[in-house]
């Protein structure tokens, strides 16, 4: 059994360093150290002596760490663990507490797994790795049980705040060379103790960086999420041609490939901001994030719901930033009917946004008419100009 969590652990170590020296090779910004804290419950089990047991789930089990990210993916971290093992109902009585010292490895699986696609407030972490201690038998007079520990465990994150991050984890510790039974009864036939701790705790993110290893998003990764509704824009078309659809639906999807595919090509050739939010900031002003609409129709068109989604995580991130909801019009149709629409367009997009939660204060809703800088002819361009544009002030 010993052996067994030895080699699970070395493999585990092994593993997960050189995923961590492949994901660092690309330069990026993001803070490294957190110092990390929880309380919860505990449950020794086997190696008890006759008569004796503890609580299911027992109380207390604390731990104390200082967790560093080498890259998004991988890390360290070093902590202080003790746990209070006491009897439960039923069995006779006694007291034992356990201190350890230990050095894990951390893989976040939330990231390897693309939470990110989906969240950006979830987050996985796994934790493995060796560690040393004591327990100290309060029933009988003995010196302490000095023990080796092999550890696991994963822990669930839940960002609360750029600076801290809820967390839910479950460990199982492993006593090797464990000379007695938790209850500090002579013998132990197995040489091994097994503990499982279930702790709620914080993460305290520490640096100069607006953003942790654990949540950090690089470029090239946004690139990839474009990139890949692209693909499912272009799979559209193709289930479209195969089942002979309408040349007007094939144009619209077929322009809304080009679109995403000039932004694309545009932030992939762009010069690197100075910061995230400015980045964000100059797409949206030029033009980047735009929300559609059908021919003479006020409802978002629901591919364009990503669109909205965008400038709600904005504005909710920046909190002192208000914004233009700017609404256009094709040229069909007369002046004063267009400028009522674009108008509506606008109106929509604004309730949109204060339904999910920004304050209607910071949304100024303009209607600019119709937009002339598109081929009056052409269906495909006129679909371009029937859309509300977002200016960040």
């Amino acid at each position: 059994m010993k052996k067994k969590f030895l080699l699970i652990a070395l493999i585990g170590f092994a593993s997960v360093w050189a995923y961590g020296q492949e994901s660092s090779e690309l330069d990026a910004k993001f803070n490294k150290w957190s110092i990390e804290g929880g309380i919860g419950l505990t449950k020794p089990w086997q190696n008890f002596t006759e008569g004796y047991g503890s609580a299911t789930p027992g109380f207390l089990a604390t731990e104390l760490g200082v967790r560093y990210m080498i890259s998004e993916y991988f890390g360290f971290k070093v902590d202080f663990g003790y746990n209070k093992f006491a009897e439960g109902d039923d069995f006779m009585d006694f007291e034992t507490n356990s201190y350890r010292l230990g050095l894990q490895g951390v893989l976040n699986v939330g990231r390897m797994m693309n939470f990110q696609n989906w969240t950006q407030t979830v987050g996985l972490l796994a934790h493995g790795g060796i560690g040393a201690g004591y327990l100290d038998y309060k029933r009988v007079e003995m010196d302490k049980d000095y023990v080796g520990n092999v550890l696991a465990g994963l822990t669930a994150q839940f960002k609360l705040s750029p600076r801290i991050a809820l967390n839910l984890d479950g460990t199982t510790v492993a006593n090797i060379r464990q000379n007695e039974a938790f209850d500090g009864g002579k013998g132990n036939k197995n040489d091994l103790g097994m503990v499982f701790n279930g702790t709620v705790g914080l993460s305290i993110y520490l640096g100069k960086e607006k953003s942790h290893a654990d949540w950090y998003f690089r470029d090239d990764e946004k690139y990839k999420v474009l990139d890949s509704k692209i693909a499912g824009l272009e799979g559209r078309i193709r289930k479209l041609e195969d089942n002979t659809a309408a040349k007007s639906d094939l144009e619209k999807t077929q322009g809304a490939v080009d679109v995403i595919a000039k932004d694309v090509d545009a932030l992939k050739n762009a010069k690197a901001p100075e910061s995230y939010d400015e980045f964000v900031k100059k797409l949206v002003n030029d033009g980047y994030i735009n929300v559609y609409f059908d021919f003479n129709s006020t409802k978002v068109q629901g591919a364009s719901s990503n669109s909205v989604s965008f400038m709600k995580a904005y504005l909710a991130k920046n909190t002192g930033a208000t914004v233009d909801v700017q609404g256009f019009a094709d040229e069909l149709g007369s002046d004063d009917y267009n400028q009522k629409l674009s108008q509506k367009r606008a109106d929509a997009v604004v309730k949109l946004l204060t339904e999910a939660g920004i304050d209607g204060s910071r949304l100024n809703a303009v209607g600019k008419g119709k937009d002339a800088s598109v081929d009056k002819s052409s269906a495909q361009a006129r679909q371009l100009a029937r859309r509300v544009t977002f200016m960040v002030k």
